[in-house]
């Protein structure tokens, strides 16, 4: 008899690689399940299941996203968000939104929205040595007059324990007047970046548009 065994341990066997995870070993805390691979598996899903929406404690949004019923709500240390999702508890893809209030010495665009939230998220980032590259910039239309200025990317991430690479977008608009919205998407790349980039360039196509609004008015607190 094996050591493990002996011990009364368990051990899920994996599938074969290429095979997908068996239905019942998916779940919001491992959605690659049984993959011989569980972050391309996961981030397969991503590309390929279909949208829903998740919201946020007030209700304010329905926040886009695939194979939404294995993304869970969570609070991202360090980093304040208006509402923020993981997927996995090895966080495969992450997701957040960021409402802050224009200032008077910024344009009440979305491109004076996106300025304003990297001014104020560079320290947050350079706090995690992140460095950021290939930045494209778009436009995708919205339910409200202004449109949402989209920018893919992809980040390196060091912390003293890790490194990960990232494929990131991010978008920037005015839900109500005198208000930006940021929200975004990142899909972890180690080892898996066709995928990963797939899941990314879906989100930037398909994904800003499905932001939906739930309230007329802004939520109190807003900075």
């Amino acid at each position: 008899m094996c050591a493990c065994a002996s011990l009364g341990c368990s051990h899920t066997p994996k599938q074969p690689p290429g095979v997908p995870p068996s239905p019942k070993t998916i779940t919001r805390e491992e959605p690659g399940g049984d993959a011989y691979d569980p972050q391309q598996a996961a981030l397969a899903r991503l590309v390929r299941q279909q949208w829903g929406w998740r919201n946020d404690k007030k209700n304010v949004f329905h926040f886009p996203l695939t194979d939404w019923k294995n993304w869970r709500r969570v609070r991202y240390w360090g980093v304040p968000t208006f509402v923020g999702f993981r997927y996995g508890d090895k966080h495969r893809a992450i997701a957040a939104l960021w409402l802050q209030r224009s200032k008077a010495e910024d344009p009440a665009t979305p491109m004076g929205c996106m300025t304003r939230f990297e001014k104020w998220g560079l320290p947050i980032a350079d706090a995690f040595s992140t460095k950021v590259e290939n930045v494209v910039e778009s436009k995708q239309t919205w339910k409200t007059p202004e449109d949402v200025l989209v920018r893919t990317l992809e980040a390196d991430v060091r912390t003293l324990l890790a490194h990960r690479h990232y494929y990131g977008v991010v978008g920037a608009t005015l839900p109500w007047p005198g208000i930006c919205a940021v929200y975004g998407f990142a899909f972890e790349a180690d080892d898996s970046g066709d995928l990963a980039k797939k899941a990314r360039d879906r989100y930037a196509i398909e994904g800003f548009r499905q932001l939906v609004r739930m309230s007329e008015t802004p939520p109190d607190g807003i900075e």
